[in-house]
């Protein structure tokens, strides 16, 4: 069973005895680093695997020549082969992180180790390296062997917060995945350390807004101010640029007033561009002038406005793929790429989706006339396997149409959930004709017995919106045109269903 070193300037130092090996182990306990040398490489490994050291300082040659004693070699048969050294040496390493792998490890290596071997070292597991012969001063190695120390603690706290969940309490988020909660721990820190623009990239549904929302809120210094938000597909023709940056009265016919825009109304708060791929090309560039001299210019004004606003960027597509493409500016993508999160979807953390229903249940409790206390596992595990790209606003509407349909009882049994909604999610039913589909829409909701025409209707006309938001690789206007809709309209619509008008 291994334990944890009490003393957290505890290193272990992996290197032969050479000349200037002892010297280095006194200076460095000299500087208060509790040194413990260690010449055989196997041995060192035997110890890690027994205490957790939380640095180790590891001569990269003595890892290559694998200095054990006879028989006690972990190496594979072929070691001693015409293997390069340096292979060798990248594969002892490697066993190394196995061996330890909350350790943090720095190389170190000779001036005769090119940069690039020791890049490489670096993505087999080493944490840093450092160039270092024996006669020289020790001052480099003190530095790294600190920043090693930092991270190491740095992933102790952050591994508490992962195990306690405490993370979801923090933001508001309902989940329990290891995958969401790392990612609300780099948005915490995004919060709390920076002002930098944040750059979120998730499929349609996945809850970008929520996690942008949660930005803000753990921001201490923006959280009493507004968070606003603008969907920049919404933004179009010769009205996008006040609505972002505000105009004058009488800039222009209709302007009967002084408007501030979104970046002022949004001052010292959260401003989240929403689709942020979207964006109308001739509104890039003043958009980056924006982020880069924290500066507003409305129309038909001749004045600057000082704005002070943290932007959180959202978009459901790759922005260097639309650079390439040169439908966004690079200097622009290059502004907002700060600090980015990426979203995973709902298919990849499926040990969320329990959390989510009983928070989806709570948040429409009003739906059912009894309180619902409890559900059945197998909801969950078939729910599992049937979200698709909707993500969690599909799961959402799934757990709104359970409610609505439910007849009695206080359990979610698999009898509630609604039929055809299963085979149409699962795919099962992509054979049925879209009239059957239809078919059975109409079937429930005239078994229902309280619908009118016209409210029948509207249901079809919401589940068709629904269906189609669910779709990851269209945006609004490209759903727009293929429901034969002006923008305006579709987001009218949007409206009507209370339907998200983002995709986040």
């Amino acid at each position: 069973m291994r334990s944890d070193r009490m003393n957290r300037s505890s290193v272990l130092v992996v290197r032969p005895k050479q000349l200037g090996t002892a010297r280095l182990v006194a200076e460095l306990q000299a500087r208060g680093w509790e040194a413990v040398p260690i010449e055989s490489f196997d041995v060192a490994i035997a110890e890690a695997r027994i205490c957790e050291f939380p640095v180790v300082l590891l001569d990269l040659g003595s890892a290559a020549a694998r200095l054990q004693p006879a028989g006690r070699s972990t190496f594979p048969p072929d070691a001693d082969s015409d293997e390069a050294p340096l292979s060798r040496g990248l594969q002892a390493l490697r066993d190394f992180r196995q061996a330890s792998p909350t350790s943090q490890i720095v190389l170190l290596v000779d001036g005769s180790m090119d940069l690039a071997t020791c890049c490489q070292a670096v993505t087999y597991g080493a944490a840093s390296f450092v160039q270092w012969r024996d006669h020289e001063p020790i001052d480099p190695i003190l530095d790294r062997l600190a920043q090693a120390r930092s991270r190491y603690l740095a992933a102790l706290e952050e591994g508490r917060e992962l195990h306690s969940g405490n993370v979801f309490d923090q933001t508001g988020l309902a989940g329990q995945s290891q995958a969401m909660a790392r990612l609300l721990l780099q948005a915490k820190r995004a919060a709390m350390i920076s002002d930098a623009p944040v750059l979120i990239y998730g499929e349609s549904g996945t809850g970008k807004q929520l996690l942008s929302e949660a930005i803000h809120r753990m921001d201490p210094k923006r959280r009493p101010k507004p968070f606003l938000t603008v969907n920049c597909a919404a933004i179009t023709g010769s009205l996008a640029e006040s609505l972002l940056f505000g105009h004058r009265k009488g800039a222009f016919t209709g302007a009967t007033e002084d408007r501030p825009g979104y970046f002022r109304a949004a001052n010292g708060g959260t401003l989240l561009l929403d689709e942020i791929s979207e964006l109308e090309k001739p509104l890039q560039p003043k958009l980056l002038r924006v982020l880069q001299e924290n500066c507003v210019l409305p129309v038909g004004d001749d004045t600057e406005r000082k704005v002070d606003v943290r932007v959180i960027a959202a978009c459901n597509r790759p922005l260097p793929v639309l650079v390439e493409q040169g439908e966004f500016r690079l200097d622009l993508y290059q502004r907002l790429n700060v600090i980015t999160l990426n979203v995973p979807p709902l298919r990849d953390r499926p040990e969320d989706i329990p959390p989510l229903v009983r928070f989806f249940l709570r948040r429409y409790a009003s739906y059912y006339p009894h309180p619902i206390t409890s559900v059945d596992d197998r909801v969950y595990e078939l729910l599992a396997h049937s979200i698709g790209s909707g993500n969690v606003r599909e799961l959402e509407n799934v757990v709104r149409q359970i409610l609505v349909f439910k007849r009695a009882g206080t359990r979610i049994e698999l009898s509630d959930i609604p039929p055809g909604l299963i085979e149409r999610q699962t795919g099962r039913g992509k054979g049925r004709s879209v009239d059957s589909d239809l078919t059975a829409a109409i079937a429930a909701m005239l078994d229902q017995g309280t619908f009118t025409l016209p409210e029948m209707l509207d249901r079809v006309e919401a589940m068709i919106l629904r269906e189609a938001l669910s779709r990851r690789d269209s945006t609004h206007s490209q759903l727009a045109r293929q429901l034969g809709l002006s923008r305006r309209t579709f987001y009218n619509k949007l409206r009507k269903h209370d339907l998200p008008g983002k995709q986040g």
